[in-house]
């Protein structure tokens, strides 16, 4: 409950409207208000002097948070807290309950004990009984009050009346909420100042006595003790070793010894802080008074029987006969001698007590008549004993009359009418007591809903019945009992409220509220007792159940069953956000308490019955009748009650369905997605059958160890969805795999047939030849191996088809019809082939006559075409070349058809098996026919294209081919000439071709230097202004029209012309094809991600093309014909080179841009750095409009631009410019914050800046941390977070668990839990180590070792082996005692690593034996070298463990070191050798002088293992760093850094690859860092920055000489490092 301020229920909701005016300050001239703030009305300070020091004091304050507790105290604040006796809720004008508590208390405070008693006449020191002191007795002539010493405690006559609170109740005021400790109670005890001898003589007379402030501890129950503890001088109660009590000290093992301030006092002694030290003044002062009184009385009966009472005043012998008389009479007593003897007895007695009445009334009478004398003596009280006048016992007067008529006139119950109306006005109370706020007695489960609704319901109806039927019932009975009263005291219809006020009606009504409200209070504790208990019972099973408890195995049978039957119905239910119930557990405390409240508002709407009794009194508002507060002590206790019992119900439900994660799997995947890689695989039937097997097995198991429904305390949890939900997926997943081997079967068999089915068509396809008929005859004969084939297939199919079968897979029908068509399949084309073979002899018959018949034709085609080509030779008339070059071409057909036809009739006949015909003579024809071919089809073309060149327009002629087909048709005139020398008429025709051809050859340079491309109309001016002849490029331009022109003799001048316009036209094309290469350049932008925004692939086609491009561009700009393209040129130079630019600046933001975004898409990162959040903001917007723009310009084939337009923009490269200075100061920023991150965390330092951010981005979620844990600590894989995320405990690379001394919780910054967590670490290992080593002494040393983790264990085994060898020196006995006892415990670890071991201690043994044998080594070698001292050299220099000042030291030779306890986890250990020794040697005594090492040596010699290993030995973490050429000082004065914050140690591999120059600054800062350690500083100066110093830190350097790449070590670098060379192994 939230605390409100002390007077903030002064006034309460509604208060001011009663009050009136009250409230209202006094009415004030406004006009003078602002003259107060003049200097003249502001009254003058003149008794304040500012002391001299002022300034020394202002420094010397230490002024705290406005929300630090200024003072600690051990006592919880409402152990001061009075007891009061005011309702919790006040009307307004009353005190409030927490005003009067806090005056009260403040009252109790300021009281002093001593004082008290002092004026009550008592001194405290004197309270307690002391010895008498034999050497000086008390006499009565000294005159002391008390005339004798105190003998009798104090205790004794104490009245426990007067406390207000129980015992228990005094201690569990040191309960706080929420606290499971008992913390100690204030209050003061008298006590002895000397603690040692009131210890030992409570009684002495030296001892002084004054009341302490105490806290008391506990209370003893028999004894009616009470525990306290003095404070000490801060007010605070601390054991021994300053920790807070708790419990009264109380824990597991029992109750410690007292402490020397300890003492079991009784109540009388005891004051508490909360109790009125004004009444506990009066308990003391009436004890004291009745301890002097009892023992003034014990000595005054001492007195009297002190008196001789022998011969004295005997008893009459007549009166004692009488009494024996008397006895005797007594009917039917026996008489016997037992008898008299008893009575004998008596009368003994008899005379004895009448002599010592006798002596009591002399001494009385003799101390009465001399008071003076006897004035130390106290008479016992006597009660005035008065004679009855009439033998009756007497009454003393007693005013009956007056006080009868004075209880009429107060009582209320004199008249009948009144008695009347309270026995109706308590029959209806009782009616109400009978009734209950909540429905407690469900014999049905429910929905949280429903049980809602019912209780709602419930409480609902007893509302209306109170705010209405009981009211009004209670009103009639009311009025109708007193309406025939006559006025006075019970006038109902009294106007006058004064009046009203006075009479016994008012005295009435306000029982009767009483009587109503003290009914509305009993049914309010009874219903929540009720509802609490109803809970509690349903919940009774299950409060015990620890946090962190686990369910088990067993889902079927509950172990917590309610008492009667359970409350609520919830679904288990299994979906993609993992394991819960349809009813968030969370929402059952909050439902429950919150009917568990309303319940209690139900009744805070009953209206009082005056209002409606006193109709005729106006009476305001409406005033209600009180009852049980949401907050009064009980209803606290019954809702923590009912909340605790829910809580508790809630843990073994989400312990249950944990049990369930391991079906979420099953349950969220999807069939087709799990059924997809067998789809794709084609699984085999018996892979199939066994996953089918698996399932059906996995859904047998489910049926039978999931339940259908289970009780768990007050809930009924209904299972049967889930159960039957992974039940149905089981068997889909079984039925899904069968239908992926049916529908593959079917595949087969469709396969099958189709192959069937194809060599079916194929056997009765007709053949149109004989060739076919061949090829087809050919193939059948592999029908049959074919047929193997397929029928194998069957098989497997009807095999594999059993499966199907064996699960009674339904299949379908045409499944079911294409399996058995299947086959059938073999036989059928088995059939058709016999069919077929007999079609194939007739048709091979009929083909053999076609064949015949054809080849008949064919020689006489043959001789008839010999006849035209020898007719050739007679052709010689140039005038019909075009003719007869037609008729060549249509023979050379002719003879190309015959020669396909001479090989077809050869292939047949020898498919006939026939004599094969040759046909060489075609061949022959063939090669007489070619020289005629040529002669004739070049003279035809040559013709043509001459006629063609001189009469069409000169635009029309290519140059280039004209010179193509001149080349060529010489060449082929040139040949025939040659060949046709036996021929003179064809030889005549081919020379005349050829002179034609070389006559027309000299003019191929003017048409060459005409119809050059690059000639423009600046060319032809330029040639007509050069030759005096106007030539122009016209329609009608012929080449014989330039002939006739005579520009045949200006080859020359047009050759020089048409040279200068090619090489212009060659730039023109050049930039031509520049542009249109860019055209196609477009930007590839792609989507990125989920951004909302897009980036550019990689352009290096862009990027090779531009710079191309540029090359090219320059290199025409050095041309010496550029001049008319020297503007262009210029211009697309600079476009490419901003393009240049652009693309460099875009690329350069891209990769920025891409390296921040997924940082500060992190709130995290953008909380913690505001500034740089807001320039990258401004940078991604302006980053965003470019990106958008260029995707909207990507496709220049729908008339948008390409890279080369987009980018030739200025405005954009300014823009990118800006992005890019953005992106500089947020990364600048980015590296000052990643720095301070690893300033608060030094062990960030081994971290890349990629995965520091990665940790830094993910801040809420801190398993975020986990992969990169590694890299941070020596060996911690990964932490155990427990649901509210709790770091418990840590796990090496190997899967050692180890729980963490203290619990980590992370808080926001990383940094500042994982510096927690390296603190609980070595922690937990130092702690770990201590309780080994204590217990190594109490177990065997075989169980011992398997006990601990694997670096405990060893450190634990160096240590007490450190120990004995120590011992065997000192007695002498190596030989003899300790080299077979190591011998024997290492043939015992021997024996139990060949034992049943698990993996984990199988490797801490394994590390242990290596230890161990090295360790049985050292002893052997020093008894070989007769070591008898623990100071020889040969043992002092190996490394030697201690356990003292409650840390672990390592020491060797003179250098010691405290072990790190870094967490190494369960790692291995090298075989340490005598070499291994020297090394440790070298090394320690190094980092004793604070130097590093270096050692030096071949590849594979154990130089960084070596380091690696003696860094597990101190438990140091050791960080190995690969080094490259590529290193800078920066790199490594960031690495050196980490180190010296760390205290780590690095090894840096392949040292001197690095370059010289960075070895220089490197020496340097190694140096800074040595001299640092050695001058013993804390913080130091590193490279312009301070940080700390953690000693332990060093630096090793490991080298390869001599190899290649390798850098020689710079001196002052030698000289930092001790230098060792380790051979190879």
């Amino acid at each position: 409950m939230k605390q409100r301020g002390f007077y903030s229920d002064i006034l309460s909701p509604g208060t001011l409207d009663q009050l009136g005016e009250v409230c209202r300050g006094p009415p004030m001239n406004q006009n003078l208000l602002r003259q107060a703030d003049l200097k003249k009305f502001t009254p003058r300070v003149g008794t304040f002097e500012i002391p001299e020091d002022l300034e020394e004091r202002v420094e010397q304050q230490s002024i705290g948070a406005t929300t630090q507790q200024l003072t600690q105290t051990d006592f919880p604040l409402q152990a001061y807290e009075p007891k009061v006796q005011v309702p919790f809720q006040v009307l307004p004008g009353q005190c409030p309950r927490k005003i009067e508590i806090e005056r009260r208390k403040r009252q109790y405070l300021s009281l002093d004990i001593e004082q008290l008693l002092a004026s009550e006449g008592i001194d405290s020191n004197q309270l307690m009984p002391r010895h008498p002191d034999p050497k000086h007795p008390q006499t009565i002539e000294q005159g002391h009050d008390p005339l004798f010493p105190i003998y009798l405690p104090l205790k004794v006559f104490d009245n426990e009346e007067f406390d207000c609170r129980t015992p228990r109740e005094w201690m569990d005021m040191g309960l706080e909420p929420g606290s499971l400790g008992r913390r100690p109670v204030p209050g003061k005890a008298l006590l002895p100042t000397d603690d040692f001898l009131g210890h030992e003589d409570p009684k002495s007379p030296k001892l002084n006595y004054k009341w302490c402030e105490v806290g008391v501890l506990d209370y003893d129950e028999q004894k009616k003790l009470y525990l306290v503890q003095k404070t000490d001088a801060k007010g605070l109660v601390r054991d021994d070793e300053g920790r807070p009590i708790l419990n009264g000290g109380v824990t597991a093992e029992g109750r410690p010894p007292l402490l020397i301030t300890q003492y079991w006092v009784p109540r009388i002694q005891l004051l508490f802080c909360a109790e009125d030290p004004r009444v506990f003044t009066q308990r003391v002062v009436q004890a004291n008074a009745l301890r002097k009184n009892t023992e003034a009385l014990l000595l005054y009966n001492l007195y009297v029987d002190c008196m001789p009472c022998e011969g004295q005043r005997l008893i009459n012998e007549q009166s004692l006969s009488k009494i024996k008389q008397w006895a005797m009479s007594t009917p039917r007593m026996r008489k016997g001698p037992t008898v008299l003897e008893h009575l004998s007895r008596l009368a003994r007695e008899v005379c004895l007590d009448y002599e010592r009445s006798m002596n009591k009334i002399s001494f009385d009478q003799i101390v009465s008549a001399k008071p003076d004398t006897f004035s130390y003596v106290t008479l016992p009280k006597k009660e005035e004993e008065k004679v009855p006048e009439r033998g009756l016992v007497s009454i003393p007067k007693y005013p009956f009359r007056e006080q009868k008529e004075d209880f009429t006139f107060v009582s209320l119950l004199t008249r009948p009418e009144v008695i009347i109306a309270l026995s109706k006005v308590r029959a209806e109370c009782n009616k109400v007591t009978a009734m209950s706020l909540f429905h407690s007695s469900l014999s049905k489960y429910s929905r949280l809903e429903e049980f809602e609704q019912i209780q709602s319901q419930a409480f609902s109806q007893v509302q209306m019945f109170l705010k209405d039927s009981w009211i009004s019932t209670l009103k009639v009975a009311m009025r109708s009992s007193l309406r025939d009263m006559s006025k006075g005291w019970y006038n109902l219809y009294e106007t006058s409220w004064e009046v009203y006020l006075m009479s016994k009606l008012r005295k009435l009504m306000e029982l009767i509220k009483y009587m109503l409200q003290d009914t509305l209070r009993f049914l309010v504790q009874d219903s929540l007792s009720g509802f609490s208990q109803f809970i509690n019972d349903a919940c009774c099973s299950v409060l015990d159940c620890p946090e962190d408890m686990v369910w088990g195995d067993n889902l079927m049978h509950s172990p917590y069953r309610p008492r009667k039957n359970p409350l609520f119905i919830m679904d288990l239910v299994l979906d993609s956000s993992g394991v819960h119930y349809n009813t968030p557990l969370e929402q059952f405390e909050m439902s429950l308490l919150n009917l568990f409240d309303k319940g209690i508002l139900a009744t805070h709407a009953v209206p009082q019955l005056e209002k409606l009794v006193m109709e005729d009194i106006f009476i305001s508002g409406d005033p209600l009748l009180e009852s049980v507060g949401l907050h009064e002590p009980l209803v606290e206790e019954l809702r923590a009650v009912v909340a605790n019992a829910i809580h508790k119900a809630m843990i073994p439900l989400q312990a249950y369905a944990k049990e369930y994660r391991k079906y979420l799997e099953l349950n969220n995947n999807d069939i087709a997605s799990f059924l997809k890689a067998y789809q794709t695989q084609c699984p085999t039937s018996e892979e199939v059958r066994n996953v089918v097997l698996t399932h059906l097995r996995e859904k047998e198991i489910l049926d039978n160890s999931l339940p259908s429904s289970i009780v768990i305390g007050p809930f009924y949890i209904n299972v049967e969805n889930v159960k039957q939900s992974l039940s149905k997926k089981r068997k889909a997943l079984a039925t899904s795999m069968l239908d992926i081997l049916a529908k593959n079967l079917h595949k087969e068999v469709d396969s099958i047939c189709e192959e069937f089915r194809n060599i079916s068509r194929k056997i009765y396809e007709k053949p149109n030849s004989i060739e076919e008929l061949a090829e087809l005859r050919e193939w059948m004969k592999g029908i049959p191996e074919q047929l193997v084939g397929l029928e194998e297939r069957i098989v497997k199919v009807m095999d594999d088809y059993q499966v199907m079968d064996e699960f009674f897979y339904n299949l379908s029908s045409e499944d079911f019809n294409d399996k058995w068509a299947a086959s059938n399949w073999p036989s059928k084309i088995l059939g058709q082939i016999e069919i077929v073979r007999q079609q194939h002899i007739e048709d091979e018959e009929k083909f053999r006559k076609i064949q015949l018949m054809d080849q008949n034709n064919f020689q006489e085609k043959l001789e008839g075409l010999q006849l035209v080509v020898a007719g050739f030779s007679t052709h010689v008339e140039i005038t019909r070349a075009h003719e007869i070059a037609n008729e060549v071409r249509r023979v050379k057909k002719q003879l190309k058809d015959c020669q396909q036809l001479a090989v077809l009739y050869n292939n047949r006949e020898r498919i006939f098996g026939l004599p094969i015909t040759n046909y060489d003579k075609l061949s022959r024809m063939v090669k007489e026919f070619q020289p005629y071919l040529d002669l004739w089809t070049t003279a035809s073309d040559w013709l043509r294209w001459s006629e063609s060149w001189m009469n069409d327009p000169l635009s029309a002629i290519d140059a280039e081919q004209l010179e193509k087909n001149v080349v060529e048709s010489f060449k082929t005139m040139h040949k025939c000439v040659k060949q046709f020398k036996d021929i003179p008429a064809c030889q005549d025709v081919a020379l005349d071709i050829r002179a034609r051809i070389e006559e027309f050859k000299p003019y191929i340079p003017l048409i060459q230097g005409l119809r050059n491309p690059g000639m423009r109309n600046r060319h032809w001016e330029m040639l007509s202004n050069l030759i005096d002849i106007n030539v122009r490029p016209k329609a009608n331009l012929t080449f014989a029209r330039c002939l006739d022109m005579n520009l045949q003799d200006h080859i020359e001048s047009i050759s020089k012309v048409a040279e200068v316009a090619g090489k212009e036209y060659a730039i023109e094309q050049a930039l031509d094809k520049m542009e249109k290469e860019w055209s196609v350049i477009l930007f590839n932008v792609l989507p990125y991600k989920e951004t909302d925004t897009y980036i550019l692939k990689s352009p290096d086609e862009a990027s090779q093309l531009l710079d191309d491009h540029i090359v090219m561009t320059q290199s025409m700009s050095f041309s010496p014909y550029k001049k008319p393209f020297e503007q262009r040129i210029n211009s697309w130079e600079n476009k490419l080179k901003l393009t240049q630019e652009v693309l460099e600046e875009w690329l350069n933001c891209q990769r920025s841009w891409l390296y921040l975004e997924p940082i500060f898409s992190s709130e995290d990162i953008n909380r913690q750095l505001p500034v740089e959040s807001k320039r990258y903001q401004t940078m991604e917007r302006i980053w965003r409009k470019i990106m958008r723009n260029a995707y909207e310009n990507r496709e220049a084939s729908l008339g948008m631009r390409g890279v080369i337009n987009v980018c030739a923009d200025q405005r954009l490269l300014d823009s990118l410019r800006d992005c890019n200075k953005l992106l500089d100061l947020v990364q600048k920023g980015l590296s000052e914050y990643l720095e301070t991150k690893r300033s608060a965390f030094p062990r960030f330092y081994f971290l890349s800046d990629d995965e520091l951010l990665e940790i830094l981005s993910q801040t809420k979620d801190p398993t975020a941390v986990q992969p990169h844990l590694r890299k941070c600590f020596e060996n911690i894989a990964r932490l155990l977070f427990q649901e509210n995320l709790e770091i418990t405990h840590m796990y090496s690379a190997e899967g050692e668990e180890v729980q963490l001394s203290f619990s980590v919780i992370p808080s926001s910054n990383v940094e500042d839990w994982l510096r927690e967590v390296e603190h609980s670490m070595k922690t937990s290992v130092r702690d770990i180590i201590e309780r080994a080593i204590r217990a190594y002494p109490t177990m065997p040393r075989t169980q011992w070792v398997l006990n601990w983790p694997g670096q405990v264990t060893i450190a634990g085994c160096q240590t007490y082996w450190t120990m004995e060898v120590a011992e065997a020196l000192e007695a002498n006995n190596l030989s003899s005692r300790l080299f077979p006892q190591l011998s024997q415990q290492l043939s015992d670890l021997v024996a139990l690593v060949r034992g049943k071991l698990s993996r984990m201690q199988r490797a801490v043994l394994s590390a242990l034996i290596v230890i161990e044998v090295h360790a049985k080594d050292v002893v052997s070698k020093l008894i070989q070298e007769h070591v008898v001292s623990v100071n020889d050299f040969e043992w002092i220099s190996q490394l030697r463990y201690y356990w003292t000042n409650n840390d672990l030291y390592i020491r060797a030779v003179n250098a010691e070191f405290i072990y790190g306890y870094e967490y190494l986890g369960n790692s291995g250990r090298l075989v340490i050798t005598p070499l291994t020794d020297r090394c440790y040697l070298t090394l320690t005594g190094a980092l004793h002088l604070k130097f590093g090492g270096a050692p030096a040596g071949p590849a594979g010699t154990g130089k960084t293992e070596t380091t690696k290993d003696l860094g597990k030995a101190l438990a140091i973490q050791t960080v190995v760093f690969n080094c490259s050429d590529q290193l800078d000082f920066m790199a490594m004065g960031k690495f050196f850094k980490g180190l010296a914050s760390a205290g780590a140690w690095a090894c840096f591999d392949e040292f001197n690859r690095i370059d010289i120059e960075v070895l220089s600054v490197v020496a340097q800062q190694i140096t800074t860092i040595q001299k640092a350690q050695q001058q013993r500083v804390e913080r130091f100066m590193f490279e312009g920055v301070e940080i700390p110093l953690v000693p332990s830190c060093a630096v090793f350097i490991t080298m390869n000489p001599g190899y290649a790449g390798r850098t020689e070590l710079p001196d002052n670098l030698k000289a930092s490092s001790s230098p060792w060379r380790p051979r190879r192994c």
